[in-house]
């Protein structure tokens, strides 16, 4: 790809992951920017701009400097087909699940709000959500043990590159079965799909990520730069949304 008259706004902290796809932007001609006060940016025209971090980072310079963002919606997970989930997954409010039954995996469905994971009682999960309304919207799933998990970036329907993060397996039929959920789902332009191998049940969606917030976990920054491009840009043809 073609990066010249581009630029890459990304953290001044430094990121094993973020100066590898920083390095391979300028590669391809374009230039980056590291910025620390990101919530008072310097001025760049917005069809130049791509970001790459934390979502309050992308999210706030969304805002300043008024460019687009591809999103997976936050109830994708929930249009996923069975055969593809291969566990019960059902969507809650925090006020309905705080009166059990426990233990329970409970996630946000807004990614970030808490820590999706199981949680023994409602004690704990009122302390990880302390702050929170009792509408927060929430998935409540099937507990399951994924003996390996994949990630995978993608852009129009291909996958641009794959690695395991956590676990051992095989990661081409990790992509292979990420193929079919593509051919399965509506997907948004760039995405990242995260798998998992269950036993006795195989590969499994386990969530979806956007393409400029995830971390490369394996994958090589060269590969998947245009996914991440893809995803910050005013012709992005996904959902956007401003937080």
């Amino acid at each position: 790809m073609n990066t010249t008259g581009l630029n890459l706004l990304i953290s001044d902290k430094a990121d094993t992951e973020r100066d590898a796809l920083a390095d391979a932007f300028v590669r391809h001609g374009g230039e980056v920017h590291r910025i620390g006060r990101f919530w008072d940016p310097p001025v760049f025209p917005r069809e130049t701009v791509r970001v790459y971090g934390a979502d309050s980072f992308c999210l706030v310079l969304q805002q300043k400097l008024g460019f687009d963002l591809c999103f997976p919606d936050d109830e994708l997970l929930l249009r996923v087909p069975e055969p593809f989930l291969k566990r019960r997954l059902e969507m809650s409010t925090l006020a309905e699940v705080s009166g059990g039954p426990f233990p329970a995996f409970i996630k946000p469905v807004t990614p970030k709000q808490f820590r999706g994971a199981v949680y023994s009682s409602a004690d704990t999960l009122s302390e990880e959500c302390r702050g929170l309304t009792p509408d927060i919207k929430v998935f409540v799933a099937e507990q399951v043990r994924l003996a390996a998990e994949v990630r995978s970036f993608v852009l129009d329907g291909q996958v641009l590159d794959a690695a395991v993060y956590e676990g051992s397996a095989n990661v081409a039929d990790a992509v292979r079965f990420v193929r079919e959920v593509i051919d399965a789902v509506k997907l948004p332009h760039a995405v990242v799909v995260d798998v998992g191998f269950i036993a006795d049940r195989g590969w499994a969606v386990v969530e979806f990520n956007a393409a400029w917030g995830a971390g490369l976990n394996g994958c090589e920054a060269e590969k998947v730069l245009p996914a991440i491009m893809a995803a910050s840009q005013p012709t992005c043809s996904a959902s956007t949304r401003i937080q």
